[in-house]
C-alpha cells in the first residue's frame, strides 16, 4: 500500500486538472449570464473595470484618480496599477478579436478564472509535497466549496482581493515546505512585496509568516535562517522598486497609510533587521532566548525610529478620514462590521462566513493533537504555521468580518490534513465510519448549506433578525440593470447625485460623473452616498458642495429617510422633477442658482 504522504506525481496532475476542469466549467457556465452578473457585482469590479478603460484610453499610469467622480478634481485611488496592468493583458488581444462591450465581459470571466487555476496549482502541489495526493484533493475541496475563498476567484471578480489572497497564500506554502530554503524564501519576498504592491489586507499574515520563520531559526530549525536570508533581500529590494513602479515620484514621500508607501516600507525595513540580524550573527548570539531577545529589541528600536511614520497610521487606513465619515464606514459597511454586531444583523451570513474555517480548524487541531507523533518535522511546521494564520485571521474577523480572508492561506492546508488524518485509521477500524461522515459534514458547502437552513428557519421567529433583514419591494439591485442604465444615458452630460450603491454602476455603464462612491480617500463621495439622503439639510448641503445637475433616486428605494420623502412626492423648490417616461429611476434636476441664494 502506497503511505499517505508519499508523492505521485501522476495522481496530483490528474487532480489538479479535474479541478481545473472544474473552474473552466464554472466559467463557461457564468458567460451566457456574465453581463447581469457583472451589473450587480460588487462596487469594487466596476470601479476597477472603469479604471483600465480609462488606462487604456490614455490616462497616465501614475494618474489613478478617478477624475468623474466629484469632477473636476476628482478623488484619490490606492489602487495599484499592476492589477489594471494584468486585466489589460487578457482584454487588449481579446479586443483585436471581438468588440469592446464583448472583449470586456470576455475579460472578467477569464480573469478571476486564471487566478483561480493558480491557485489550483499552488493549493494542490504544495498540500501534495507535505501530506501526499489525497490530502491535496482534500484541500482543493475545501478551495472550491467555500464561498468566501471560492467567490473571490469566480467571474465577475476583477478587484484585487483575489491577487492578495493567490500572493499571501504563495508565501504560506514558500515558508510551509521542506527544500530549496533559499529560493523559497526569495520567492515567498516577492510575492510579500507584490500583495502588499496591490493592497495592505494581508498584512497582518505576512508579517506573522516571516516572524514565525524567525521563532524558527531562533530555535535552529532547519532551513530556517536561509528562508530568512532569501526573505529579506528579496523584499527589500523588491518593495521599493514595486512601490517606485506604481508612484510618481513627487509622491514617493508620502505618507500614504492604506498602500505601499514610505510608512509600509519602514515597518518592512524594521522586520528585515530584527529577523536578518540574529541569522548574520548566529554564530555570536547562541541560543534561542539571546535571539528572541535581539529581535525584540532590534522591533522596538526600529518602531521608535519609524514612530513619525508610523503613528500617524495607528488608526489604520481610515486614519485620515473624518470622524464622522468613519463612523458611517464602522457602522453602516458589512465587511467592517463585528461578529457581535452581525449576530444581530446578519446572523446567516456570519455563519456561512465564519463556521466553516472554526470548525476545520477545531477539527485541525484535534487531528494534530492525536497525530502529532506520528508527523515529520516539515508537516509539523506546516500545520503550526496554518494554524497559527488561521487563529490570527479569526481573531480579528471577530473584529472586523472582512478579515476572514485572512485565514485564506492556511484553510486549505488544514482541510489537506484532515483527509491525510482519516487515511491513516485503519481500515478495520470502527471509527473510519464516523470519521467519514465528520469530513463530509465539515465540508464549507455542507457547513453552509446546514446554517442558512437553520437560520433561515430561525429567522421567521426572531424580530430583530427579520427587522434587520428586511429590505423594500426595489432596492438598487433594481436599478442596477441594462434598462435602468438607459434611462439615465438619455440625460445630457452631467454629474449625478445618487446612493452610494449606484454610483460605481453609473461611472461603468453611462458616459455620467457621480458624486458619490464608496471609496474612503473621498470623504465627501462617501458621505454623499449615505448620510446625503437622510435629511434636507445635509442633501442640500451635498448638492451645493458637488455642483451636481441632477439627483437621481432608484424608483421604490425608500430606505433612506429623506430619499423616501422625495420619493413621495414632496420636493424642495430647489430640485425639479424630469422623470419623464422612465420607469426605474425618478430623476430631479437640481437648480444650484437657488441652492446658492440660500432657498429654504
Amino acid at each position: 500500500m502506497t503511505p499517505p504522504t508519499e508523492s505521485r506525481p501522476l495522481l496530483i496532475w490528474w487532480i489538479c486538472l479535474g479541478a481545473i476542469a472544474l473552474i473552466v466549467l464554472n466559467a463557461v457556465r457564468a458567460w451566457p449570464e456574465v453581463d447581469r452578473l457583472l451589473f450587480l457585482s460588487d462596487n469594487d469590479d466596476l470601479m476597477r473595470l472603469v479604471q483600465v478603460r480609462d488606462w487604456l484610453g490614455g490616462q497616465d499610469w501614475f494618474d489613478t484618480r478617478q477624475y468623474r467622480v466629484l469632477p473636476p478634481e476628482g478623488i484619490s485611488m490606492h489602487w495599484s496599477r499592476y492589477v489594471d496592468a494584468g486585466i489589460a493583458a487578457v482584454l487588449v488581444p481579446a479586443s483585436w478579436l471581438l468588440p469592446m462591450p464583448q472583449a470586456e465581459l470576455l475579460t472578467v470571466v477569464v480573469w478571476p478564472s486564471l487566478l483561480a487555476c493558480l491557485m489550483v496549482l499552488l493549493i494542490g502541489l504544495g498540500t501534495n509535497r507535505l501530506f501526499g495526493a489525497l490530502a491535496a484533493l482534500g484541500a482543493l475541496v475545501v478551495f472550491l466549496t467555500w464561498g468566501k475563498l471560492r467567490g473571490e476567484f469566480t467571474p465577475p471578480r476583477i478587484d484585487h482581493h483575489n491577487i492578495q489572497m493567490l500572493s499571501a497564500t504563495a508565501v504560506f506554502y514558500l515558508a510551509a515546505l521542506p527544500g530549496r530554503f533559499r529560493l523559497f524564501g526569495a520567492l515567498a519576498g516577492v510575492a510579500t512585496a507584490m500583495s502588499l504592491a496591490v493592497g495592505l489586507e494581508m498584512l497582518p499574515v505576512l508579517a506573522l509568516i516571516p516572524g514565525y520563520m524567525a521563532l524558527r531559526h531562533a530555535f535552529d530549525k532547519p532551513g530556517a535562517g536561509s528562508w530568512l536570508l532569501g526573505y529579506g533581500i528579496a523584499l527589500a529590494v523588491t518593495a521599493p522598486l514595486l512601490m517606485a513602479g506604481q508612484t510618481p515620484l513627487a509622491a514617493w514621500g508620502t505618507k500614504h497609510c492604506d498602500a505601499l508607501a514610505p510608512p509600509v516600507l519602514a515597518l518592512a525595513a524594521t522586520g528585515i533587521v530584527a529577523t536578518l540580524v540574529p541569522v548574520v550573527a548566529s554564530g555570536v548570539l547562541k541560543g534561542p532566548l539571546l535571539r528572541i531577545l535581539t529581535m525584540a529589541v532590534l522591533v522596538a528600536v526600529g518602531l521608535w525610529l519609524s514612530a513619525p511614520l508610523l503613528t500617524p497610521c495607528l488608526g489604520g487606513p481610515y486614519a485620515d478620514v473624518p470622524p464622522e465619515v468613519r463612523t458611517l464606514i464602522e457602522s453602516r459597511m458589512i465587511e467592517a462590521l463585528s461578529a457581535v454586531e452581525l449576530i444581530g444583523l446578519l446572523p446567516d451570513m456570519l455563519g456561512r462566513s465564519l463556521l466553516p474555517p472554526v470548525i476545520l480548524l477545531f477539527l485541525a487541531l484535534v487531528a494534530a493533537l492525536v497525530l502529532w507523533s506520528r508527523l515529520d518535522g516539515a508537516q509539523r511546521s506546516a500545520l503550526t504555521l496554518a494554524c497559527l494564520v488561521a487563529l490570527a485571521g479569526l481573531t480579528v474577523a471577530l473584529l472586523q468580518i472582512r478579515a476572514t480572508t485572512l485565514m485564506v492561506p492556511a484553510l486549505p492546508l488544514l482541510g489537506g490534513f484532515l483527509v491525510h488524518a482519516f487515511l491513516r485509521i485503519p481500515r478495520s477500524s470502527p471509527w473510519r465510519l464516523p470519521a467519514v461522515l465528520v469530513l463530509a459534514a465539515a465540508t464549507p458547502t455542507a457547513v453552509e448549506e446546514a446554517v442558512s437552513s437553520v437560520l433561515g428557519r430561525a429567522a421567521g421567529t426572531a424580530p430583530v433578525i427579520a427587522e434587520a433583514q428586511s429590505a423594500p419591494a426595489r432596492s438598487t439591485a433594481t436599478c442596477r440593470t441594462a434598462a435602468a442604465m438607459a434611462e439615465l444615458a438619455t440625460l445630457p452630460p452631467s454629474t449625478l447625485f445618487s446612493s452610494l450603491n449606484l454610483g460605481t454602476t453609473i461611472l461603468a455603464y453611462t458616459s455620467h460623473a457621480v458624486a458619490a462612491a464608496p471609496y474612503h480617500r473621498s470623504p465627501d463621495a462617501f458621505w454623499n452616498g449615505i448620510a446625503a439622503l437622510e435629511s434636507k439639510a445635509d442633501m442640500r448641503l451635498a448638492l451645493a458642495r458637488s455642483q451636481a445637475d441632477y439627483l437621481v433616486l432608484c424608483a421604490g428605494d425608500a430606505a433612506k429617510p429623506y430619499a423616501a420623502t422625495l420619493l413621495g412626492g414632496e420636493l424642495p423648490d430647489w430640485l425639479t422633477e424630469v422623470t419623464d417616461d422612465r420607469h426605474d429611476f425618478r430623476v430631479y434636476r437640481v437648480d444650484q442658482t437657488r441652492l446658492a441664494e440660500g432657498a429654504p
